[in-house]
């Protein structure tokens, strides 16, 4: 080993380990998992309304629907969410989400919205059409019917008494041609929705508007009801500015929202995003939603963390006593393993990976896989040393055979975690990457750290025959 060499890896690894310190001393942090950061866990069913029947591409509508699940929960800024399938139910899981009824909306709202024509006003309280205190059934987009408006809060059965009914056509317009939807300040004391229309959505938006237009000009109720998830959140009248035969053009409209300034203001911005990210391809229903307990979490790590300084001082008094100096070297390689670990699963955080049991159980095991390098590397150099050859001619064969062994367990090992990476979902992923980034920093630190502080305390006669505990090579002609 030229020593020149051995000196610029080492400094080269202890440059990259400075970086991480440095990182790591400005209060970055791992991204902690639901198990670890508490949550909440949640299990949603599939609904089918009354007299729907079972879609033929229902495992192709559960995907979609669990994709819409995934891009609003991506909304939220949800850090490592775990959003699968469990046979026919949906897994949620969002670590870290502390409010459990408003990840329920957001997450469980269908959001399908349809722009009707009204044709007829009910007075309050009508027994014509559904009962407004009952769950609603769907009106299909090609048929007309009665719809309830929004409910006041309070009691339902009270407020049912006041809430407006409409009858309206089949819907004009859908929200699939919604582009965008944003928040934005209606006035001094609400919040409502602007959405945005795609072309064609423009073109049956200015139709309507127009039809409307007429229709107000003939003294009718020249109404636009905002239908969402069958129940009309406003309706209102064509503007006097709005021409007949000409529509709104521009491809805009707004839902307004109800409630004091800060209450309409979270809804509005909810409610663009399950506009935003596109309507529940089938109705669901929560079968279990469960906070999970951040105590819990953290005694879990408190737990996994002590296991693994146990099985860390166990490793370092076995390299010590075994290996004397060059233990120490291993320990040393140990910490700097801990160190780049932690730093990489704290970068990951910043792209969305959070630290999980599973993933802390991976990073464990891993402690045996970089101890067992040095261990292959410092038999090798017994063996060598055993045939008589000095302590710097052996370490340099001892860690090329070493390394050669090493490279191929550890390809064996990094081959079997980037497979159960792609195959496994949840928490058992977040195993399988802890195990290979730690496959591949053993495979770094072995070359750059041990492969140099070896070679030059061997090369500077810091460690000898008794360092390494090799026996005397015997000696031809001894006394008997």
């Amino acid at each position: 080993m030229n020593k020149r060499n051995l000196v610029v890896s080492l400094v080269a690894s202890l440059l990259v380990v400075a970086g991480v310190i440095a990182y790591l001393a400005t209060g970055a942090r791992p991204q902690l998992g639901l198990d670890l950061r508490g949550g909440i866990s949640a299990i949603y069913s599939p609904v089918l309304n009354e007299g729907e029947e079972r879609p033929e591409d229902f495992e192709a509508v559960l995907d979609e629907t669990i994709e819409v699940i995934r891009a609003r929960v991506d909304s939220l800024g949800v850090a490592e969410p775990d959003i699968s399938r469990q046979g026919e139910d949906v897994l949620v899981q969002l670590p870290g989400l502390d409010d459990p009824e408003r990840a329920q909306e957001i997450i469980g709202t269908t959001a399908k919205l349809t722009f009707r024509p009204v044709e007829e006003v009910l007075p309050p309280g009508s027994e014509e059409g559904p009962d407004c205190t009952q769950e609603l059934t769907e009106l299909p987009e090609d048929e007309g019917g009665i719809v309830c408006g929004a409910s006041t809060e309070g009691d339902l059965a009270e407020a049912a008494l006041g809430v407006q009914k409409y009858r309206v056509g089949p819907a004009a317009l859908t929200g699939d041609r919604i582009e965008d939807a944003l928040p934005v300040l209606a006035g001094a004391t609400s919040w409502s929705v602007s959405l945005d229309l795609d072309g064609q959505g423009a073109e049956q938006f200015a139709e309507i508007t127009s039809e409307l237009a007429c229709q107000r000009d003939q003294g009718q109720p020249g109404l636009l009801a905002i239908v969402l998830d069958n129940v009309v959140e406003s309706a209102p009248a064509m503007n006097p500015e709005v021409a007949c035969g000409a529509g709104i053009q521009g491809g805009q409209a707004a839902i307004s929202v109800g409630g004091g300034l800060e209450e309409s203001e979270e809804e509005a911005r909810d409610l663009a995003l399950v506009l935003k990210t596109g309507a529940l391809p089938i109705t669901l229903e929560p079968s279990t939603f469960d906070t999970v307990s951040a105590t819990l979490g953290a005694e879990s790590l408190r737990n996994g963390l002590l296991a693994g300084l146990i099985g860390l001082a166990i490793v370092a008094v076995y390299l010590t006593f075994f290996y004397r100096v060059l233990g120490l070297v291993a320990i040393s390689g140990l910490l700097i393993f801990a160190v780049m670990m932690t730093g990489l699963i704290t970068a990951l955080g910043e792209i969305g990976f959070a630290l999980t049991l599973a993933g802390v159980a991976g990073v464990i095991v891993s402690i045996g896989i970089t101890a067992d390098s040095s261990i292959i590397f410092f038999e090798r150099l017994r063996d060598e040393v055993a045939l008589g050859k000095t302590i710097r001619t052996s370490a340099n064969k001892a860690f090329s055979s070493a390394f050669r062994t090493n490279l191929t367990g550890n390809t064996s090992t990094l081959a079997a975690a980037i497979i159960l990476y792609m195959l496994a979902v949840g928490p058992v992923r977040g195993f399988a990457l802890t195990l290979g980034m730690a496959t591949i920093l053993d495979i770094f630190i072995m070359y750059f750290f041990t492969r140099p502080m070896v070679g030059l305390l061997a090369g500077g006669g810091r460690i000898g025959r008794r360092s390494v505990r090799a026996p005397e090579p015997a000696v031809a002609g001894g006394a008997r």
